[in-house]
């Protein structure tokens, strides 16, 4: 046994199972998208890395030169290349955080990449209205 090992298992860490897993697809719910509301979406950094399975319609033009992040935050990272003013984007969905700040899932000419942008960076934005989580 590594000492790695020996001291997750000494932190209470469960050690891998020996069965196979189990082949009921209801209880493999881990590979299925999340059920998020708009209430229980993660928000700040724990939002970053999210990919909503909505792809509605509309579209929205870069107002200033900027990345797309990995998530509706300003915390999340950048995803390059960065974009350039009067670009247009194609519009997946709309999410409004707990701020009141509106953010959109968005795609660069229908192709990826494909990443989140802040509302007070696009204009025309108001064609996407298919909401990403809900």
């Amino acid at each position: 046994m590594t000492a790695a090992l020996s001291g997750m298992l000494a932190l209470g860490a469960a050690a891998a199972p020996t069965q196979a897993a189990s082949t009921d697809a209801s209880a493999n719910v881990a590979n299925e998208a999340p059920n998020w509301i708009p209430s229980n979406v993660p928000s700040g950094a724990l939002a970053c890395d999210l990919e909503p399975d909505v792809n509605g319609y509309g579209g929205a033009t870069v107002t200033k030169s900027i990345y797309l992040r990995t998530g509706p935050s300003a915390t999340c990272g950048n995803i390059y290349p960065k974009l350039l003013v009067d670009q247009r984007l194609g519009g997946w969905c709309v999410y409004e955080n707990a701020a009141g700040n509106k953010w959109y899932y968005v795609s660069t000419g229908g192709q990826a990449p494909y990443g989140w942008i802040y509302g007070g960076n696009v204009s025309g934005e108001s064609t996407i209205k298919s909401p990403c989580y809900g």
